[in-house]
């Protein structure tokens, strides 16, 4: 006898609902292993690795590992257990997916500094030569400790400087969220109270103008202001606009300064760190280029590299900039080169240069309070005129 099958129910076909999802994504909706729909629970799940495959490990994170990786090995662990270790105790999901990556190719019998080129969205190519270095001389713990206080240098500079620039920003976008309630809810009211704009004096009217503008074309208005956010971030994005603003800003005159002194600072203290660790010098120089974070360094330093390998002094070559590579730099370098013992010169040249650094930093701080109070009291006095020499006027035309 045959039997039907039983009709399916809602529950198991809101199981088998496929999204359609382009297959270019990072997940596709079939499983392509078992040639199945995928669930909307795999779907979802599919999100979810991909937005924490997306979200970026901080320097902090990489620093703290770094430094129990050090003392795990120190005190005798085998590699494979201190990733363990570390891949329990880590808070950050993104990071225990890197460490277990990095486990499973050590496992088959790659090396440590291998297994974290795999992941070079997370670990920088100075790091991981470092690490080889380490692994190569069998001074591994050291070298991972010493990588951790270089790291730890540079981060505490980027954090000092950006500890200068938030109290003027902070400044500034408070003065622009109070010429927005200016400009939106009390300009208008004074166009009414005076009877039109033709009795109102010139800094009013700019207001007014704006003002109407905006209440009546508001629309217009944020499309205008996100087109032109949209503009500038495509064009410091492109590579031309990048370029041209690295050009800039080592020409100006206080912002200049304090820039070249942080990326000298992190080439020479990651390059002389290098060599150290026993990287090839060519090699050494490639990957300080590369973590300058400006391409006119790396430009250079790229093309020193390429000519120290035909025999070329690195003084020599970068003695016709001294713009980009200050004369004391020069001298240091070429004196490093001459006696071999340029990894040491390099440590102190970078110790010399966060010194003048941190001056450079304290004086900006300086700088920057009459500067923005400048500024302040200018938008202050504009805004007292728009708003209040109207009623002066007004109070003029009932005395008289």
């Amino acid at each position: 006898m045959y039997f039907a099958p039983p009709p399916q129910t809602d529950m198991q076909n809101e199981e088998k609902l496929i999204l359609d999802i382009s297959s270019s994504g990072n997940f596709s909706s079939v499983d392509k292993k078992k040639n199945k729909p995928l669930t909307i629970r795999q779907i979802f799940q599919g999100i979810d690795d991909w937005l924490i495959n997306s979200t970026p490990i901080s320097t902090k994170d990489k620093l703290l590992f770094f430094q129990l990786l050090g003392n795990m090995i120190n005190a005798g662990l085998p590699i494979l257990d201190s990733l363990n270790l570390l891949e329990k105790e880590s808070r950050n999901v993104r990071m225990k997916r890197v460490i277990k990556d990095m486990k499973e190719h050590i496992e088959t019998g790659e090396s440590l500094a291998s297994a974290m080129r795999r992941n070079d969205d997370v670990f920088d190519e100075a790091s991981c030569a470092v690490i080889e270095a380490g692994e190569r001389s069998g001074k591994l713990n050291e070298i991972t400790k010493e990588l951790v206080g270089q790291y730890e240098r540079i981060d505490m500079i980027k954090d000092q400087v950006k500890s200068v620039m938030i109290y003027p920003i902070v400044v500034f976008c408070v003065m622009i969220l109070l010429t927005v309630v200016v400009i939106i809810f009390v300009i208008p009211k004074l166009k009414d109270l005076f009877g039109g704009t033709e009795n109102l004096p010139l800094p009013t009217q700019i207001l007014l103008g704006i003002s109407n503008f905006v209440v009546d074309h508001w629309l217009l208005t944020l499309i205008l202001i996100f087109g032109v956010i949209a503009l500038i971030g495509t064009y410091i994005s492109s590579k031309t606009g990048k370029r041209q603003i690295e050009v800039a800003m080592l020409s100006m005159p206080i912002v200049s300064g304090i820039l070249q002194q942080m990326i000298l600072s992190k080439i020479t203290r990651i390059f002389g760190f290098l060599i150290s660790a026993g990287v090839p010098i060519i090699q050494s120089l490639k990957i300080a280029a590369h973590i300058a974070g400006n391409d006119i360094y790396r430009d250079k330093l790229i093309l020193t590299a390429e000519d120290l390998s035909k025999g070329i002094l690195i003084a020599e070559n970068i003695s016709d900039n001294p713009k980009l590579f200050p004369t004391m730099l020069v001298n240091m370098i070429s004196i490093g080169e001459k006696t071999a013992s340029l990894d040491t010169i390099m440590i102190k040249v970078a110790q010399y240069f966060d010194d003048q650094l941190q001056r450079k930093i304290k004086n900006l701080s300086q700088i920057m309070e009459p500067i923005i109070l400048v500024i302040i009291a200018g938008g202050a006095i504009f805004m007292i005129m728009a708003i209040y020499l109207p009623i002066l006027k007004m109070n003029e035309r009932v005395l008289g």
